[in-house]
Order: C-alpha cells, then sequence, then structure tokens
C-alpha cells in the first residue's frame, strides 16, 4: 500500500518539540486508504445533498458513513521526527521518544515495542513485499535505511524519492516492513546525534498514551442522531 511523506506539522497533542522546524515531523498516510476515505466522504455529501426531505435517521446514517470514513481511513498516520514515533491510531495517540523504544516489528502491520508495550499501527500495514532500498528523513540523514550492502552514505540508489526534498515515496516499499526499517534507522541516526551533541536527550523520557477526542466526538455525534431518530 502506498503512503504519503511529507514534512508538514498536523495538529498533535504530543509534547512540544524543540528541535529545528526544517526537521521536525515526517507523516506517513497509508494514500490507497486516504482516497477510499474521501471518496466516502465525498459520495455522503453527494447523498445528503440531493436528500430532499429525508428524515433524521437517513441524515444521520450518511453523516456516520463521512465521519467513521474520515476517522478509520483519513486520519491515521505515523510521524517520524527528531524526538521519537507518534502513532495516530482510531480514537487513540502514543507518543514513543527513541530512548524508550526497544524494537520495531511488521509481521501483520506495523508495532513498536517499548517499556513492555505493543503498540500496533493502524495505518501501515504489510503488503508482503520486502522493499531494497532507504529513505532520508532529513535530520543529516535522519532515518535513511541502509540497504542490504550500502555503504550508509546517504546515497539514494534505484531514484527513490527523498522525504527532504518533499517528494513523495511511491510502490510497495511504503509497506510495514520498509516503515519498520525507516524507523530504526531514524533512532540509531537519533543515538549517533545524541552522542555527537547534536541533539539534547530529554532528561524523564516516557509514553505518552492518551484518548482522541476529536475521534471520539466525530464518530459518537452521527450515532447519537441515529438512536435519536430511531427513538423518535
Amino acid at each position: 500500500m502506498m503512503v504519503l511523506m511529507s514534512a508538514t506539522t498536523p495538529a498533535s497533542a504530543d509534547p512540544p518539540h524543540d528541535a529545528d522546524p526544517g526537521h521536525l515531523v515526517h507523516v506517513l498516510r497509508p494514500r490507497g486508504s486516504v482516497f477510499l476515505g474521501i471518496v466516502s466522504i465525498a459520495a455522503a455529501v453527494v447523498l445528503l445533498a440531493y436528500s430532499g426531505g429525508a428524515g433524521l435517521g437517513f441524515i444521520g446514517a450518511v453523516a456516520l458513513l463521512a465521519t467513521w470514513s474520515f476517522v478509520l481511513l483519513v486520519r491515521p498516520h505515523v510521524r517520524v521526527s527528531i524526538e521519537g514515533v507518534a502513532v495516530h491510531n482510531p480514537f487513540r495517540r502514543t507518543f514513543v521518544p527513541w530512548r524508550l523504544l526497544e524494537d520495531v516489528g511488521s509481521r501483520w502491520n506495523l508495532e513498536l515495542y517499548a517499556a513492555d508495550r505493543t503498540i500496533r499501527v493502524w495505518a501501515i500495514s504489510n503488503p508482503m513485499i520486502r522493499p531494497k532500498v532507504g529513505v532520508s528523513l532529513g535530520f543529516g540523514g535522519i532515518g535513511a535505511p541502509r540497504a542490504p550492502g550500502g555503504d550508509g552514505t546517504g546515497e539514494n540508489p534505484g531514484g527513490v524519492a527523498s522525504a527532504r526534498s518533499g517528494s513523495r515515496v511511491t510502490g510497495a516499499a511504503t509497506g510495514a516492513p520498509r516503515v519498520a526499517r525507516l524507523v530504526e534507522a531514524a533512532r540509531e541516526d537519533w543515538q549517533e546525534a545524541v552522542k555527537e551533541g547534536l541533539v539534547a536527550e530529554p532528561a524523564d523520557p516516557h509514553i505518552v498514551a492518551r484518548w482522541d477526542l476529536w475521534d471520539i466526538a466525530l464518530a459518537a455525534a452521527p450515532v447519537i442522531v441515529v438512536v435519536i431518530a430511531v427513538l423518535t
């Protein structure tokens, strides 16, 4: 499944960022899921526009299609930054600082292992195709997975686009195995940057996990409308 990579900063409840804004955020979203979500939302808008004198139940059901498509297909993403990895799953946000990240898995979906916890990533699945090359995330090569047999110089074999240049990465190389290697390489580059004094290590790193109130509100509102329509 394809994934969008960008250097934009989404609204987030994660810990504040102290790093250079030019290297803050790289967001990965599944392009296919985002497209499907947008199509579903557009279909819901068309249905509402031509619903005429439809009742409250119909309006609630169509709104349910739109909001749940947005929550389940459009919003989920993974953010890799100098501070660590932020996972935005439906209804739940989790931030894992680099110091606490122990390992990364990719059997079915991307999984982060930290402090005896397993954080499963909704947005990044395993296409069962192994990638071959790496992508630089922009902090002196941070996040550039070392290709087998590569020299780790940051060269971009095969013409794969770099997130630093704002290009989009396409193809099967953006599945869970690829992103897992990318996260591991970013952690290694962070460790090197700390040793060289380029970034400061947080004094008390901890995992931040919280409910996403926006997701909950968006999903619950049309459900309430449908329930009201059924009971009245």
